[in-house]
């Protein structure tokens, strides 16, 4: 059994070095209490705080107790071992936790123990447990020296590099002399040999970096005067391959004695991996992965410091949301991959389109975010119009050339508000402003449009409980033949009868379901009544009757609940009863998945026209790509077409080309008799119009059939 020895007043070598380990210990483990207990019987306690209880007077006792494992015993909570309750629950204040290593020689020889106590419970990490094994190995490694005559009594700086082997560079700085002994592992972190780095002070304080300096030497100075009982401190030392490694410094004053001054004492352990990881969570947090630009989560913290930041008593700070309008169409039609490039390239030139001292920012999606100071409108216009021109030129995306225009919501600050919160809010008022004017365009927000949000929001969750009770209803607008004024078509048309307002325009709403995702649920309502509808008319009026359904942008490129060939399929009607209308803007490029889902409604019997023909960016070159069978000249082609020779040739050029390329022509738009001739003169296939009829309800539009059915035949009949 190991007996402790009373302490020697003047400290020998050995504790000493059993000193300086255990005050290594205790840094790693703060608010501990550490007790080194040789086989001889003598006894080397230390703690960074005072302990209430004798623990020295403890060590035969604890010296007992540990001899019942063989290595190593942890103890998180006394209270719950059986073993140790009782006797640790005895001490004032009672024991809590409770670690002890056994320490052996190569030969498994009892070289002494090693404690770690705490008044509280303590759960360990797995890094910490290891680096309490690191420790206990060392110890034993150290004492082996000893037993083994190394001279280590006559040299205070040998027991530091037991302590290597854990992976710390240790350092022991004599502040009387001010030089330092380094261990060989501290000179191995940063690349050097052992004879490169001599024991002078600046050998370490000359590499701390620039940056550092002055915060490394304050909290040297605050351990040196008192003001901090210990020294932990990160910084980053030069390396000698030139490069910075980042270093965690901790350490402590041992006091002196009549044999030596005062001394700091501590080790230096290469956090380089942990502050990269560090780095790398912070930059993932706070800049958008695809652009670099700073994300939304930076930008408030940005946004706030130039709003309460000194931006000149004369200037305004203005917020700009940037939306790319038609991304989502280039996005769906050419794959992510050319989303991507687009964003990476739109980045690139809002970027270069601002001051240097702006801030640049992606929102998410295809939004980005401009924080710039003005002393002007004007000036604000010009930065404006100039981001507007650059991402409105076309985009070279490996082999594919596109076009994206945008749109800029701007809200200015104070002007409008204090609050960073609401200044992005009024931007993104201000931007549906720009949006629904006319795409391409800024507006600034004024405070007429929070008015009009407010509405806007009332309107879409009047919508949305709209489309759950299907509060719909269809239209159907009569397309007859040119020729022989034959109804042969009708276009389904949704309205939506609001029960305070009346009828509310699709021009309002249909832009709210499309943003809201709610096009997809009207949709598939429009079509399954359109469908049913049709069978009924090809029974009663014409079997070969069909109506068009419109098909959004969102529609097609999405999919839906409803599948529309099956739906026919079960309704046993032909797919030839219904034409799909699609706008030109799909045919922005020739895309793989437009193709195959053109291919796929057609396969299924239903034909496809295009809507709106001349009015977006397709090239005529595509028109020959796509399997189309009707094109309908848009209605701004028709107003002036009978004052407009410029209207009657481009219109007289659409009918022929697309004659060329086998689709029938529809026109739309039709308001006058003049304007039916000289459409039917240019070989025009069929018309709709007001000057035939408006949109319908349903059972208004059966009773102008049967009446244009009778008059036709009263024609033909006096003809």
């Amino acid at each position: 059994m190991i007996v402790a020895t009373t302490r020697i007043e003047a400290p020998t070598p050995l504790e000493q070095g059993m000193t300086c380990l255990l005050a290594a210990l205790c840094l790693e483990f703060e608010g501990m209490a550490a007790m080194l207990v040789t086989a001889q019987g003598q006894v080397v306690v230390h703690a960074t705080t005072p302990m209430d209880f004798p623990l020295r007077e403890q060590a035969s006792l604890f010296c007992q107790l540990a001899g019942q494992v063989p290595e190593h015993l942890l103890v998180e909570d006394t209270l719950l071992a059986p073993a140790l309750a009782a006797v640790c629950a005895a001490q004032t204040p009672p024991i809590r936790f409770f670690a002890a290593s056994h320490l052996k020689d190569a030969d498994d020889a009892c070289l002494g123990w090693l404690f770690l106590v705490h008044v509280k419970p303590v759960t360990l990490t797995a890094a910490q447990r290891l680096s309490l094994q690191a420790m206990a190995e060392a110890a034993s490694r150290w004492l082996m020296m000893v037993q083994q005559n190394l001279a280590l009594a006559a040299s205070n700086a040998r027991w530091k590099f037991a302590l290597d082997g854990a992976g710390h560079g240790v350092w022991d700085w004599d502040l009387t002399s001010n030089r330092v002994t380094f261990s060989p592992q501290w000179k191995t972190m940063l690349g050097y040999d052992d004879a490169d780095i001599g024991d002078d002070c600046q050998e370490w304080v000359s590499r701390v970096h620039p940056v550092d300096l002055a915060h490394f030497q304050s909290q040297i100075d605050a351990v040196k005067s008192g003001q901090a009982q210990s020294l932990i401190c990160e910084y980053r030392l030069l390396t000698k391959s030139g490069e910075w490694c980042w270093i965690l410094s901790k350490g402590m004053i041992m006091a002196g004695n009549d044999h030596e001054g005062p001394r700091m004492i501590g080790t230096n352990t290469d956090i380089t991996a942990r502050k990269q990881s560090e780095r790398l969570i912070w930059q993932q947090a706070n800049f958008d992965a695809l652009t670099g630009l700073p994300n939304k989560h930076l930008l408030n913290q940005l946004l706030s410091e130039r709003i309460h930041g000194d931006h000149g008593a004369d200037n305004m700070v203005a917020l700009m949301i940037v939306d790319l309008d038609n991304f989502k169409d280039v996005n769906d039609a050419l794959g992510h991959i050319y989303g991507d490039m687009l964003l990476m390239e739109a980045a690139s030139r809002i970027q270069a389109a601002v001051l240097p001292a702006d801030i640049v920012a992606r929102e998410g999606g295809d939004e980005f975010i401009i924080v710039t100071t003005a002393a002007s409108v004007a000036e604000l216009e010009n930065t404006a119009t100039n981001v507007l021109k650059v991402l409105g030129q076309s985009y070279e995306l490996l082999s594919e050339v596109v076009f994206c225009a945008a749109s800029i919501g701007i809200a200015l600050y104070p002007q409008h508000t204090l609050s960073p919160n609401v200044l992005m809010k009024y931007a993104d008022q201000a931007l549906y402003l720009a949006k629904s004017t006319a795409r391409g365009q800024y507006a600034f927000y004024s405070h007429e449009l929070e008015e009009e949000a407010l509405k806007r929001s009332k309107l879409t969750t009047e919508l949305r409980f709209a489309v759950e009770e299907q509060a719909f209803e269809v239209f159907y607008q009569p397309i007859f033949r040119l020729d022989t004024r034959e109804t042969v078509k009708a276009e389904a048309l949704v309205r939506w009868k609001h029960p305070e307002r009346g009828y509310v325009s699709p021009a309002e709403f249909i832009p709210l379901a499309e943003s809201t995702g709610l096009i997809n649920a009207i949709g598939d309502w429009v079509f399954k009544e359109a469908a049913v509808f049709a069978k009924a008319l090809r029974a009663s009026y014409a079997p070969d009757f069909q109506i068009s359904v419109n098909k959004s942008p969102i529609q097609f490129l999405t999919v839906g609940k409803l599948d529309w060939s099956a739906f026919l399929t079960n309704l046993d009607l032909p797919g030839k009863a219904i034409s799909v209308e699609i706008t030109e803007g799909l045919l922005l490029q020739q895309s793989q998945d437009v193709h195959a889902r053109i291919k796929k409604i057609r396969d299924s019997g239903m034909s496809i026209s295009l809507d709106d023909f001349g009015t977006g960016y397709s090239s005529l070159s595509y028109l020959s790509s796509y399997e189309i069978d009707y094109l309908k000249i848009d209605r701004s082609f028709i107003i002036n077409l009978t004052t407009s020779k410029k209207n009657q040739a481009l219109c007289k050029a659409i009918i022929t080309m697309a004659h060329e390329l086998g689709y029938q022509v529809i026109a739309e738009g039709i308001e006058t008799e003049q304007q039916l001739h000289l459409l039917a003169d240019m070989g025009c296939d069929m018309g709709q119009g007001y000057f035939i009829s408006r949109p319908l309800p349903q059972q208004d539009f059966v009773a102008w059939l049967a009446d244009s059915l009778s008059t036709l035949q009263l024609a033909e009949a006096t003809g």
